[in-house]
């Protein structure tokens, strides 16, 4: 498939024919592992340190603020500390780090600077998908789908993709740089991202770009191609603003 889609591309190229997107989306259309949970994990510690009132928005929750949220301090090897808000309805610690943990290990592999402008992450009981909010620079992640998105080995893949929303949206998804690189290049990765010009494209492609940049080699050749075809224009500013700096394994027994 990969060949035909190249040989369409390059086709297509000096055309101004739109070429189809490579995925329908980055993170579970497809079986590429962008990120791998054997790469090292900054978390260094995870442990309960409370439980308070937080501002808890979410898909299926009423009102904005929870009583009782079950608060979790991860502390990583580069320094930084981050909360973790659990709601009251994961109803005890053990099941709540069920999901804390793993997501705290995911936020571990991220780029120093990414997760340093973390504020905090929000979690949820049920089964809906990960959002973010990019004035707050937090992400709300939901039980079910994480359990989902471990199996499908896309949770790392989720988490740097919110993480982008949290921390790249302000101020670069709306700068004038990117326009004009989407303005520029004949095409776009994936169907989210055409259908979500404004608002996904930036995190649809910035996936594909950091493994490109930080793991040279970990995407198929197909792949690389073809996504340095079709988009070059904005992985030339996608190389300026993503930071690939990851920090050294923290050696917490919850990445293991």
């Amino acid at each position: 498939m990969f060949r035909y889609l190249i040989a369409l591309i390059f086709t297509l190229a000096g055309t101004g024919v739109q070429a189809e997107p490579l995925f329908p989306n980055s993170v579970v259309s497809n079986d590429l592992e962008f990120i791998k949970v054997s790469d090292p994990s900054a978390l260094a510690s995870l442990a309960l340190v409370g439980r308070d009132r937080r501002e808890m928005p979410g898909k299926a929750t009423p009102g904005l603020f929870s009583d009782n949220v079950f608060i979790f301090e991860a502390s990583y090897s580069d320094g930084a500390v981050l909360e973790f808000w659990a709601h009251r309805r994961f109803k005890s610690e053990a099941r709540a780090l069920k999901t804390v943990a793993p997501v705290a290990c995911a936020v571990g592999r991220l780029p120093i600077k990414m997760r340093q402008h973390l504020d905090h992450v929000v979690l949820h009981t049920g089964d809906h998908t990960a959002h973010a909010e990019d004035l707050g620079r937090f992400f709300m992640i939901y039980e079910k789908n994480v359990a989902k998105r471990l199996r499908t080995h896309d949770l790392d893949e989720t988490v740097f993709h919110e993480s982008v929303h949290a921390t790249l949206d302000v101020p670069h998804a709306k700068s004038r740089a990117w326009r004009r690189a989407q303005q520029r290049d004949q095409a776009v990765l994936t169907a989210y991202a055409a259908d979500h010009p404004k608002g996904e494209d930036l995190a649809e492609t910035a996936l594909f770009a950091y493994t490109h940049f930080k793991t040279p080699g970990r995407l198929p050749d197909e792949v690389t191609v073809a996504m340095t075809q079709l988009v070059p224009a904005r992985l030339k500013v996608l190389e300026k603003i993503l930071p690939l700096k990851t920090a050294r394994d923290g050696g917490s027994s919850h990445c293991r």
